[in-house]
């Protein structure tokens, strides 16, 4: 808070520079910031500790939107497409203790498992001066139709499903194929790493030079990638150094090379076709699956809420993009901003809270400057009291 302050008292409130910018400021500075080390404590959250973020928030969505300061938070939320900061922190706490501490872990009623999704493997699995796999490499785009034994590998996902499969051909037919069909949830990089696994433990038994062309540059660097924590890429790098004469290729795809088209149908067909093939799912949908059940914890809250109903009529679904609303835009819509029937809630709240006090025999005793002129709520036109 201090480092905003000092900030704002240099540069400004805006520091010169758009919402677009300040919104992106804080996704990486702040945000990134305050959920250092979520794992350890931003899990199982008090309702005062949400709290309490939800005030360091609102700090820099008025900063962000330029909005009123009575707007509610809620709405700032759902204007900016920012979602409350404590489901952010459960979110990242969440992934870290599935995927690092590799422990269940509940995001309020949804249970994730570690089993079900890959894990990281850690060190360097192969010595350095061991890692001799450039000369099996290339990458220049020089593939000819021979007629010679090669292999061609591809991977293929779509909303049914995903697909993986390689075909040895020679004299331009196909004498061998495989093709998988893995769960809709697995990736295209790894439809495709499998594939060259695949193909690689197919070319191993043939104890002659062969080629294997993939159109996945991807993998290929993952390959290449010492530091890789990937498990299968790990096992692909070590069938490579136990087979010298197994060579991988990089060909561009689509463009009429025979092998590639064919490995291309096949793997679209395994999508339904294929032998089931189990792969634990990527991380990245472990992070998607999260993110898909604060958004919906999220839009229950905002359904829920006891403030921004305004805002709610006008945009009553939560969205992770931003709506774009300029400052007059957000005053308009929250209600909150200089308009004559806003000081007027106010107002009537103090009169009404007057009545009571007055009902208990008790005094309650206002006290305002002078030049003070507030207007009457049972009035409507001009007039005012003091």
């Amino acid at each position: 808070m201090d480092q905003y302050q000092n900030l704002c008292r240099i540069a400004g409130k805006t520091w010169g520079i758009n919402k677009n910018i300040r919104r992106l400021l804080y996704k990486t500075v702040i945000e990134r910031t305050l959920c250092h080390g979520a794992a350890a404590w931003g899990h199982n959250m008090t309702s005062r500790l949400q709290k309490k973020l939800d005030s360091i928030q609102r700090l820099f969505l008025l900063y962000i939107t330029g909005a009123d300061r009575t707007t509610p938070t809620a709405a700032l939320q759902v204007v900016t497409a920012l979602q409350p900061l404590h489901l952010q922190i459960q979110q990242e706490a969440t992934y870290d203790r599935i995927a690092r501490a590799r422990s269940s872990c509940n995001f309020f009623t949804v249970l994730f498992s570690p089993t079900d999704y890959e894990s990281k493997s850690s060190g360097i699995h192969i010595h350095p001066p061991n890692f001799l796999l450039q000369n099996q490499f290339s990458f220049a785009e020089n593939h000819i139709d021979s007629g010679a034994k090669d292999i061609y590998t591809d991977g293929f996902k779509t909303d049914e499903g995903t697909g993986s499969a390689y075909c040895i051909l020679e004299n331009n037919g196909i004498i061998t194929l495989w093709q998988g069909k893995l769960d809709r949830s697995n990736s295209v990089f790894q439809a495709e790493i499998l594939a060259i696994r695949m193909a690689i433990e197919a070319a191993s038994s043939l104890h002659r030079p062969i080629k294997i062309w993939t159109d996945s540059f991807s993998s290929l660097l993952a390959i290449l990638n010492p530091k890789s924590h990937h498990s299968m890429v790990r096992e692909i790098q070590t069938l490579l150094l136990s087979h010298k004469h197994i060579h991988l290729r990089w060909l561009k795809a689509h463009v009429g090379y025979l092998g590639n088209e064919c490995a291309y149908q096949l793997d679209k067909e395994a999508i339904t076709k294929g032998d089931p093939f189990f792969l634990p799912k990527p991380l990245s949908f472990l992070k998607s699956e999260i993110k898909s059940a604060a958004l919906s914890i999220w839009q229950d809250n905002w359904d829920n809420g006891e403030t921004g109903c305004s805002t709610h009529d006008i945009v009553p679904r939560v969205s992770n993009k931003p709506l774009g609303w300029n400052r007059e835009e957000i005053m308009f819509v929250t209600g909150h901003g200089p308009f004559p029937s806003y000081p007027h809630t106010f107002i009537a709240s103090i009169f009404e809270h007057m009545t009571t006090a007055r009902a208990k025999k008790k005094e309650i005793q206002f006290t305002m400057p002078q030049n003070v002129r507030l207007r009457s709520p049972d009035i409507s036109n001009s007039n005012s009291v003091t």
